[in-house]
């Protein structure tokens, strides 16, 4: 009877990843505005392996814990109306780990951590407002996040070409976010500010002068 009840328990615990259900947290943010901030919220804390912009999809992996080898997280917006949007995050164990309950744990720590960058969003969108018109921001529905891959051919635009080191450093062009190192910018034709920045390092700022149909190389190289 002992041993039959061990084998039970052994089946019920090799079985428990496969049937973990994708947990949902509904925000009161438009769905492009949540997608921007649970991108960079990954970007940030983990390492996003796969980006579908136009499904509003993404994967992440998490590094390895105390309690687990990581997790391999799938997410996904879910529009509920003009100013409503649900995250769901579908979470996988790595090579067939248990970590009983630690999925559930990283998705619940991942919905507080986008609403905190939401939180910071909001006042980052009040103070870089006017610039919004002229320069892409990351993940927009409306415009792309990632430049080097989305943006249409503009004559009318410059490009700078940019990579930094460390590299997935962040980018901003007149204060407004625009992705991570490397990253191709289209920028109109005038006097632009680039600033990249990351954990640990000090941040780099260099003015340019872009010229209409101009391709430029530009490497950041952050100093500890």
């Amino acid at each position: 009877m002992l041993k039959r009840a061990l084998l039970v328990l052994i089946i019920f615990a090799v079985c428990l990843p496969a049937l973990a259900k994708p947990k949902k947290k509904t925000f009161d943010n438009a769905s492009a505005d949540l997608f921007t901030a649970a991108l960079r919220t990954a970007r940030e804390r983990h390492v996003v392996t796969y980006v579908d912009e136009k499904m509003l999809m993404f994967t992440f992996q998490t590094g390895r814990s105390f309690f687990s080898k990581g997790f391999i997280a799938n997410a996904s917006i879910e529009p509920q109306g003009e100013n409503s949007a649900t995250l769901v995050i579908n979470v996988q164990t790595k090579d067939g780990d248990t970590a009983f309950g630690a999925g559930d744990r990283m998705a619940d720590k991942f919905f507080d951590q986008v609403k905190e960058e939401l939180a910071g969003q909001v006042k980052q969108k009040s103070a870089i407002k006017p610039q919004q018109a002229n320069i892409p921001v990351a993940p927009p529905k409306a415009v792309p996040p990632e430049p080097m891959l989305t943006a249409s051919p503009d004559k009318a635009r410059g490009t700078v070409l940019l990579s930094a080191k460390p590299e997935n450093a962040e980018v901003s062009v007149d204060g407004s976010f625009v992705g991570n190192a490397p990253v191709n910018l289209k920028l109109a034709p005038g006097k632009h500010t680039i600033t990249v920045s990351a954990r640990g390092y000090q941040t780099f700022t260099r003015e340019i002068t872009v010229m209409a149909d101009s391709e430029v190389r530009l490497t950041a190289s952050l100093e500890q």
